[in-house]
């Protein structure tokens, strides 16, 4: 039996080809992006990938390249699935246009795992990290029959619009908590390590901010040439994410990039009522369920504070009650931010 990751951002293809790659008697962990994916890939080890092309966050051929920088990952074979590209990409292993025959994927299934690296012997997990897996794989079980019955609930005119877009937004709050869950039990262990590589984090920043700008007011002020710093940019993503995601609860984002030889610092602004002294103080601690407009993102805080500092930088704050709160990420600049793990 092999571990099998398969990834598609429809419910129900997700279900069809899960199910098929189980009957062939293989394990099948599942994820709903590529980003999701490419962490699950990372965490798991799987001896097959199978994956969408069109998904958010991270395409099927982005999600490719990633895994083959990977120095461990390098050489999992991987299917790419994708109605829009007539014939594939290089950098899959092996390639279906759909849609296909289900015979065709078993068979592609079978002569792909043939060429898949032997799994490794599984270590014991922590049981810290035993317990954020086991949590998020629970509620990863219950939202996939959440969103297959948003999906059905979608398709009837006669249910009202707004409820059904804010279940769907509780629905993405919930798999953004397996995961965060998931990371912080990585973190409290030490297993949690970063793929670094150089890259230009304007470029990323912007990325960032576009995806917001369609939620809420963000401005943004970054220089115009390419700012080179050292970081896992799925990481450093998710810092951004966490704090954009926080100035938008408060209605509106200011966002700035600053660089200097030694380091660089993004700083987040919000017109927030603020955060007491107290508050403040214990964000970044895990585990911490504030009431207030910092409470929703507890957890998610503390995880951006220590993937800041595995980069060799850090996560601060500064707020006053009635005066908003200004979240900023210092980076280092001129060395190479290392993988941590114990």
């Amino acid at each position: 039996m092999s571990l099998v990751l398969v990834a598609d951002d429809e419910p129900a293809v997700l279900e069809v080809l899960s199910q098929v790659v189980e009957d062939l008697g293989h394990e099948v962990v599942k994820a709903r992006d590529g980003a999701e994916a490419l962490e699950l890939a990372r965490e798991r080890r799987p001896q097959l990938v199978v994956t969408d092309h069109m998904m958010p966050r991270l395409s099927g051929v982005e999600l490719c390249r990633r895994l083959k920088r990977d120095a461990t990952l390098g050489d999992v074979p991987v299917i790419l699935l994708s109605a829009v590209l007539p014939q594939g990409a290089p950098e899959a292993h092996a390639f279906l246009h759909k849609p296909f025959e289900i015979t065709d994927f078993e068979s592609l299934v079978h002569r792909s795992l043939a060429h898949a690296p032997r799994a490794p012997a599984p270590e014991p997990e922590p049981p810290v990290v035993a317990l954020g897996h086991w949590t998020a794989r629970a509620l990863q079980g219950a939202l996939e029959v959440a969103w297959t019955q948003l999906k059905r609930l979608e398709a009837d005119p006669r249910l009202e619009r707004d409820a059904l877009a804010s279940l769907g937004v509780q629905l993405q709050s919930l798999d953004a908590l397996g995961r965060t869950l998931r990371d912080a039990a990585r973190l409290m262990s030490g297993e949690l390590s970063l793929h670094a590589v150089e890259g230009d984090l304007a470029w990323h920043l912007r990325d960032a901010v576009s995806l917001w700008r369609t939620r809420a007011a963000v401005s943004l002020s970054a220089p115009v040439e390419p700012v080179s710093v050292t970081f896992d940019a799925d990481r450093v993503r998710q810092i951004l994410d966490v704090l954009l995601a926080n100035a938008v609860r408060q209605g509106q984002a200011r966002v700035e990039l600053q660089s200097s030889r030694s380091r660089v610092t993004v700083r987040v602004r919000d017109g927030g009522p603020g955060l007491s002294e107290e508050t403040a103080r214990r964000l970044f601690a895990p585990f911490q369920f504030q009431d207030g407009p910092a409470g929703a993102a507890g957890l998610g805080f503390y995880v951006a504070a220590e993937l800041a500092r595995l980069h060799g930088g850090g996560l601060s704050v500064e707020s006053r009650l009635g005066q908003g709160s200004t979240f900023s990420l210092h980076l280092p600049r001129g060395t190479r931010a290392e993988a941590q793990s114990r």
